[in-house]
């Protein structure tokens, strides 16, 4: 693995690498943005509107439970972006002849031709790069980003400091 560490002569060698480590983060943001930028120029569907298109696609009839767990959102999340989809003529929703009370999703000939312009890779370049990564690559990847979550804090209205794990 390449070090990070600034090589300045006289830096703090931990707040060096504290700010490595931050580059790295920055680069990432930066990509995931380049490419969401990209899909929109291209298939006019946002980075995640473009995910939940190619999920249908990949297995038409999909529900938003299922969808959800494919793209590790809140169920209420999949919904909003399924609602603008269906609202945008990308979306239809069936219910289920056997299960009245199961809705399903399928694809409108417009997503379809939305996808099929769109860049690679359709979950983005992120979740793309994780999964190519070995499982113990991300498993010690996971423990890394669970200790830094646990130290992060966020400002509410009233100025109180809450942990992320509790927003």
């Amino acid at each position: 693995m390449p070090e990070l560490q600034d090589p300045k002569k006289g830096a703090d060698p931990h707040a060096a690498q504290a700010i490595a480590v931050l580059g790295q983060f920055r680069l990432i943001f930066k990509s995931v943005r380049k490419h969401f930028r990209s899909v929109e120029e291209s298939a006019g569907v946002s980075g995640a509107q473009l995910w939940v298109l190619s999920e249908v696609a990949k297995k038409p009839g999909l529900r938003v439970t299922e969808l959800a767990r494919a793209m590790s959102i809140h169920q209420s999340t999949a919904s909003n972006l399924i609602e603008r989809l269906e609202r945008e003529g990308h979306i239809e929703r069936r219910r289920d002849p056997a299960d009245q009370r199961v809705v399903r999703l399928f694809l409108t000939p417009a997503a379809r031709r939305a996808v099929a312009k769109a860049p690679g890779p359709p979950e983005g370049v992120l979740p793309d790069a994780l999964k190519r990564l070995s499982t113990e690559d991300l498993v010690a990847l996971g423990k890394h980003l669970f200790k830094l979550t646990s130290l992060l804090r966020v400002r509410d209205a009233s100025g109180k400091k809450t942990p992320l794990s509790e927003i």
